[in-house]
């Protein structure tokens, strides 16, 4: 089986939202099925708004099946040290699919995302890792920061 990488255009758009609902199933946040219409239409209206402009997605294809997805988001900011231009990415959402894992698919997939955002002039890409993708964001280069403050969040 021939898989095939490249950049998900509006026509993906089909396959980018049920990529993003099986991450969050597989981080243990699957939306509850009564939700899932909702979720579907905002996650659509926000690709078909965003896609190619403020978020970027390579695709690893087995035939027409997904094998591997990567997004990269654009933020653009007030100035910081980190990011001096204002403008820096975030890796979100890679996702092997079982069957594809340990074939170096989701490594295709970050180094893709990784040129695009060298190509966008960002001045830095983030990432939150987890357990199973720690090695290879180590390996590509990731270093942690902030070990001591961790990422915190309020609801609204």
């Amino acid at each position: 089986m021939q898989i095939m990488i490249h950049e998900a255009k509006i026509a993906d758009v089909p396959l980018l939202i049920q990529a993003r609902l099986d991450f969050l199933r597989t981080l243990g946040h699957a939306v509850p099925e009564e939700e899932e219409p909702a979720a579907r239409k905002q996650i659509e209206e926000f690709l078909h708004a965003e896609l190619g402009k403020q978020i970027f997605a390579w695709l690893a294809m087995a035939d027409k099946q997904i094998a591997s997805v990567g997004f990269l988001q654009v933020f653009t900011i007030m100035s910081h040290p980190n990011a001096r231009s204002g403008r820096y990415g975030r890796i979100v959402n890679v996702l092997t699919l079982p069957e594809f894992q340990r074939q170096g698919l989701a490594r295709a997939v970050m180094q893709r995302l990784i040129a695009h955002a060298r190509e966008l002039k960002l001045d830095y890409i983030g990432l939150d890792a987890s357990p199973d993708g720690r090695h290879l964001y180590d390996s590509l280069g990731f270093i942690e920061q902030h070990a001591d403050h961790p990422p915190m969040i309020l609801f609204l």
